[in-house]
C-alpha cells in the first residue's frame, strides 16, 4: 500500500503541537484561571463525597447500638385475650400468652447468637427468665391443686419441666412444648375432664406464693442496694435483680386479675371487693414501675433516684396486702346475728 500523503494535513488541521507553541503563549497558559463555576461544582462534589462517606462510616458504627436499643422490648401491659377465647381455667390463658409475648415480640434474648444485638441486653434476658421461672413455679402449683390421687396432673407438671430452662439448651422449642401441654390441659377443663380445684381455696394459695416471691425480692434488692457501687448509675447486677422481681410481680398481677375475672362473687363482698382491690394495686405499682434507666444510687442524691429501694417499698406494700387477702380469704364466715328484738317479739306472742 502506497503512502498516503494526506494523513500529515489532516495532523496539521488539528492545530500546532504543543512543541511548536512559542514561548509567549506557555505563559499565558501558566496564567490562565479555572472557570468559577467549575471551581464552585468540583467543591460541591467533593464535599457530596465527604458527607457521603462521612454517613456510610457512621452508619456502620451506630447501627449496632441503635440494634441494641430497638432490641430491647419488655411488655408489662395488661394481658388481653383475643376475641373469641374462652379459656375453661383463665390462669393458663394468662401463661399462654405471656409466652406468646416472649416468643413472638422480641425473641427470646438467651437464644440469641453471640454476635446478635440482642445477646448484649441485660434487663430482658433477665425479665424473660424470671417470667419463665415464675410460671414454673405458678404451675406447679395449679398441677398439685389440680391432681388426682395425690399425684400432680400430668400435663401441667410437663409444661413446669419445660418451663424451667436448662442451661445451654434454647428455651423455644420448651416454651412452645409448655404452651401445648397448658392447652391441653384447658381443653380437658373444657370438657369435664379435670376437676378444677376451688377458686377461693387456689387463690389463697397463689397469695401466698406471691407473698413468697415478694419477700425473696425484696431480700435481693436489699442485698443489692446495700452493696458498694461497682457501676453508674447501676451495675449489671442490680439491673438483673430489678427486672427479675419486676417480672414475677407482672405475673402476680395477672393472676389475681385473671381470678377476679374467674369469680364474680369476690365483687359481692365489700371487704373482700376492698382487699383485693388493695392487692391489685399495690402489685401494680411493683409490675408498672418503668425507669428509662435503672439507678441504684444513695437516698441522698440530688437528681438520680433509687428503684431498687422504690420497687422494694412496693413489694413490701403488695406481700402485705397479699397476706391480708389471703387471711380474709381463711377467715371462716360469720353466723348470721338474729335480732334480738324480734325474739322477743316472737317470744311475747308465745306466751
Amino acid at each position: 500500500m502506497a503512502f498516503d500523503s494526506r494523513i500529515h494535513a489532516a495532523y496539521l488541521e488539528e492545530g500546532p503541537e504543543a512543541s511548536e507553541l512559542s514561548e509567549a503563549e506557555l505563559r499565558e497558559l501558566d496564567h490562565a484561571e479555572p472557570s468559577p463555576v467549575m471551581l464552585f461544582f468540583q467543591r460541591l462534589g467533593r464535599r457530596i463525597m465527604f458527607l457521603l462517606k462521612l454517613t456510610i462510616f457512621l452508619g456502620l458504627v451506630g447501627a449496632y447500638p441503635v440494634s441494641i436499643f430497638l432490641s430491647h422490648r419488655i411488655d408489662d401491659s395488661d394481658i388481653a385475650f383475643a376475641n373469641g377465647q374462652n379459656w375453661a381455667y383463665a390462669a393458663d390463658g394468662v401463661a399462654i400468652t405471656k409466652i406468646a409475648r416472649e416468643l413472638e415480640g422480641g425473641g427470646w434474648a438467651a437464644d440469641k447468637p453471640n454476635w446478635h444485638p440482642q445477646a448484649r441486653l441485660t434487663a430482658m434476658p433477665a425479665w424473660q427468665e424470671a417470667t419463665a421461672d415464675g410460671l414454673a413455679e405458678f404451675t406447679r402449683l395449679v398441677a398439685n391443686a389440680a391432681g388426682t390421687d395425690g399425684k400432680p396432673d400430668e400435663d401441667l407438671e410437663a409444661a413446669s419441666r419445660l418451663l424451667q430452662g436448662l442451661p445451654g439448651e434454647d428455651m423455644r422449642p420448651r416454651l412452645t412444648a409448655a404452651a401445648e401441654a397448658l392447652n391441653r390441659f384447658d381443653n380437658r377443663a373444657g370438657r369435664k375432664l379435670v376437676k378444677l380445684p376451688d377458686t377461693r381455696t387456689m387463690l389463697v394459695s397463689e397469695l401466698r406464693l406471691f407473698s413468697g416471691w415478694a419477700e425473696v425480692d425484696q431480700d435481693d434488692l436489699s442485698t443489692q442496694i446495700n452493696q458498694e457501687p461497682t457501676g453508674w448509675p447501676a451495675s449489671k447486677k442490680d439491673i438483673q435483680v430489678f427486672y427479675a422481681a419486676k417480672a414475677r410481680a407482672h405475673i402476680a398481677l395477672q393472676m389475681l386479675l385473671a381470678a377476679r375475672s374467674s369469680d364474680p362473687d369476690l365483687a359481692g363482698d365489700a371487704g373482700l371487693r376492698a382487699a383485693l382491690d388493695r392487692a391489685e394495686a399495690a402489685w401494680t405499682r411493683a409490675a408498672r414501675i418503668r425507669p428509662l434507666v435503672v439507678s441504684n444510687q444513695k437516698g441522698d442524691g440530688a437528681f438520680m433516684s433509687n428503684h431498687l429501694a422504690a420497687l422494694g417499698f412496693f413489694l413490701h406494700d403488695a406481700e402485705t396486702a397479699s397476706q391480708d387477702l389471703a387471711a380474709l380469704l381463711e377467715a371462716p364466715a360469720e353466723p348470721a346475728k338474729e335480732d334480738v328484738a324480734q325474739l322477743d317479739a316472737g317470744a311475747a306472742l308465745v306466751q
